[in-house]
């Protein structure tokens, strides 16, 4: 299963448009159907046994009050939380699985004399430890590691190019934000960070790399000579490691790439994101692996990234407030 469809439709709706009555064979009696539909906000990703008390909304009785009652797909038990007329506004506590995989949640609103409306949530459950839902990722989790004493994150090291790099993305919560909006993916997937906000991310005594640094590295790992600014042709394979998640595979076969990990840089194809008027766009998951550099033009900066059909490490750029990609960081090697 690719990375990408553990991200399953956020919020799908059982109830398709039908009339606002309908008449039984026997002609004698109608039913009416609530106003609206039902739903609720649950993030994509969660941790594994992480609780939340879940609200519904959207929906009406046009003549009176609605109950709730809500269902999950690990046990299918009904829970009437709130009965026509009661009390309440439909909320329910609920704790998800110890296990990772993918589940769903739905909410029933009911009242007499209507058709019951549901609304489907699903999610996936996610194991942040190492080698929990993150698998292969190629750390070298016996080396050297460094910890972050703002938050007390761990990153695991590794040399190349004259410096050490962190080995996975940095997840500083101080800025930038969740992947697909699921603080639970943080130690996973690492935070996304604007140029802007990625300039300043990195610990005391840390740096973000500059494109000068991506060359030094890529020539270490391959023995070609690469400068600043170039594409390095042959180098995505030795920046890309074998990682599942969830036991999925996450970078697809493709045979023009050989993935080595040569240059223990780890990358993972996460994508990236723009930041809009009122939302956020999350692309490319599967795709792309997107890393800030320190270089900038004006009001874009700079960034490296791998494309899972290329053999080549390419460099482009982007708006400095508003497109967001993941962090390593480095510091020159002692």
């Amino acid at each position: 299963m690719k990375f990408r469809n553990a991200i399953i439709l956020f919020a799908s709706l059982v109830l398709t448009i039908l009339p606002s009555c309908h008449k039984k064979d026997d002609e004698t009696i109608t039913y009416n159907y609530l106003t609206g539909t039902p739903s609720f906000e649950m993030p994509i990703f969660v941790d594994k046994g992480e609780s939340f008390t879940l609200t519904p909304k959207g929906i009406t009785n046009p003549t009176g009050d609605v109950g709730y009652y809500w269902t999950a797909s690990w046990d299918n038990i009904r829970d009437t939380v709130k009965t026509e007329g009661g009390a309440g506004d439909g909320s329910w506590t609920v704790t998800v699985p110890n296990s990772i995989g993918s589940y769903t949640i739905k909410v029933t609103a009911f009242a007499k004399d209507y058709v019951p409306s549901n609304y489907n949530n699903s999610f996936t459950v996610v194991d942040p430890s190492i080698d929990g839902s993150l698998t292969r990722a190629g750390y070298q989790v016996d080396s050297s590691r460094f910890i972050d004493p703002r938050d007390g994150s761990t990153y695991y090291l590794a040399t190349g190019g004259g410096n050490v790099w962190m080995q996975n993305n940095l997840s500083y919560a101080g800025s930038g934000v969740s992947y697909e909006y699921s603080p639970a993916m943080d130690k996973i997937a690492g935070r996304m960070y604007t140029w802007n906000e990625a300039v300043n991310a990195c610990p005391e005594g840390w740096r973000l790399p500059s494109d000068k640094d991506f060359a030094a590295l890529a020539t270490s790992a391959t023995g070609t000579e690469f400068n600043a600014g170039q594409t390095f042709n042959g180098a995505a394979g030795a920046f890309m490691v074998d990682a599942y998640f969830n036991d999925g595979k996450m970078w697809t076969f493709w045979p023009e790439v050989k993935i080595t990990n040569k240059a223990k840089f780890c990358a993972i194809p996460l994508g990236y994101a723009i930041d809009q008027e009122e939302s956020r766009k999350y692309t490319g998951t599967d795709v792309y692996a997107v890393f800030w550099t320190s270089d900038s033009d004006e009001d874009s900066g700079v960034y490296r990234y791998i494309h899972v059909e290329k053999s080549d490490v390419f460099a482009s750029s982007g708006d400095k407030d508003s497109f967001r990609a993941f962090v390593r960081c480095v510091k020159d090697k002692e």
